[in-house]
């Protein structure tokens, strides 16, 4: 029998791309956060993005290695991944409003991310493959 992770092949096909375009966006968004980070003189707020972003790519990485390799682990590897993209941009959000700027401008943004790391965790979480428990011949039939 396949090692499976979920269902549907094509989830697993959908996952991986999505993943694959996380981790170039956001290790493109590290290498510029760590170049700024080396020209400033003091550590600024635009500094902070470097942990989340390279939080992220790092545990892109590992959700594609778990894909490749059909780990069991990869489901709870997709929920923290999701959960720290979500963190990323609800500290995104706050810091918007309380710099004082109109955090109207960016809802449809935010809102579109939020959605789709929704869908993301539904996926993840409804089309992943159950365990199957077999029953020797002998059980079957009796009520012990």
């Amino acid at each position: 029998m396949k090692k499976r992770i979920f269902r549907y092949r094509a989830v697993g096909i959908i996952l991986f791309l999505t993943e694959l375009f996380i981790l170039l966006l956001f290790g493109e968004g590290t290498m510029i956060s760590f170049e700024e980070l080396k020209n400033s003189e003091s550590l600024t707020w635009e500094n902070i993005n470097l942990p989340f972003a390279f939080a992220t790519s790092l545990t892109a990485l590992t959700c594609l290695i778990a894909i490749c390799i059909k780990d069991k682990r990869s489901i709870k590897l997709f929920n923290i991944h999701y959960t720290i993209i979500a963190v990323f941009f609800v500290c995104g959000y706050l810091k918007q409003i309380f710099e004082g700027a109109d955090p109207d401008e960016d809802i449809f943004k935010f809102t579109a991310v939020f959605a789709v790391l929704a869908i993301l965790f539904l996926v993840v979480n409804l089309l992943k493959q159950k365990d199957v428990n077999f029953v020797d011949i002998e059980d079957i039939g009796s009520n012990a």
